[in-house]
């Protein structure tokens, strides 16, 4: 009888820790995360036996667990740290350390984060000879693009088309637009935007509209074009 009883004990202990948000948290990140994919395969199963404490009063609370996992190439466990503050959970650790590599995965670190360097890499590499071909000014007329060298207040939006040579597939282009001075503003940053050129089409349209179909503010303004973060060109307008 005693020993059904400490047995009722364990598994209500149990149940109340898988029950808790930090749990299902830290087990839903590490089946989402592609490193602990490729470590163990799917389906990724958890544990019946996890480890450690959790405390939780209301919007409050805090765990310190540990929680087996495996799937059809290996096993690992879970180590979840974290504290519960205005109803929301922030883990200041989440790992996954793997059994048989004994390689520990930060789930803290994005994917995104963690393969940082892969990203840089894919940006910073060169295309064979890709290089800008042509940058020009465009307005809006009917459904075409008509050259321009300086707009109207009322041209809303404002185009300008960055051509790239061949050989430009993956290639960044990004242009930053600024107010030099106009409507009694100096060097006011107006608009960011980065292209990835993916496609057969060599030419990025980037195009500024002012908001609620104003009017733009006569005077001077700059757009400088950046091709795979180096600043290859600027061009200086102006609105009549």
């Amino acid at each position: 009888m005693f020993v059904l009883f400490v047995a009722c004990i364990v598994f209500l202990v149990f149940s109340v820790m898988k029950s808790s948000d930090a749990y299902k948290i830290a087990v839903a990140r590490a089946k989402s995360d592609r490193r602990v994919v490729t470590a163990l395969g799917t389906p990724i199963k958890e544990g019946m036996f996890a480890s450690g404490k959790t405390n939780v009063k209301g919007p409050s609370g805090e765990a310190d667990i540990g929680i087996p996992i495996s799937g059809p190439k290996g096993k690992a466990t879970i180590y979840a740290v974290a504290t519960k503050s205005e109803g929301q959970w922030r883990f200041s650790k989440l790992d996954v350390k793997i059994a048989e590599t004994g390689e520990t995965i930060d789930l803290n670190e994005t994917e995104s984060a963690s393969n940082k360097e892969e990203v840089i890499a894919k940006k910073s590499a060169p295309q064979a000879n890709v290089r800008v071909t042509s940058i020009t000014l465009a307005r809006e007329q009917g459904d075409e693009l008509k050259t321009v060298k300086n707009f109207k207040r009322a041209d809303n939006p404002e185009h300008i088309l960055v051509t790239l040579s061949e050989g430009n597939s993956g290639a960044h282009v990004k242009t930053v637009w600024t107010n030099l001075d106009a409507g009694g503003v100096t060097n006011q940053k107006l608009w960011e935007k980065e292209l990835i050129l993916d496609m057969p089409n060599p030419r990025a349209d980037f195009s500024l509209s002012n908001t609620n179909s104003k009017l733009f503010p006569r005077g001077q303004y700059k757009i400088d074009i950046y091709l795979n973060d180096t600043l290859i060109d600027t061009v200086r307008y102006e609105v009549q």
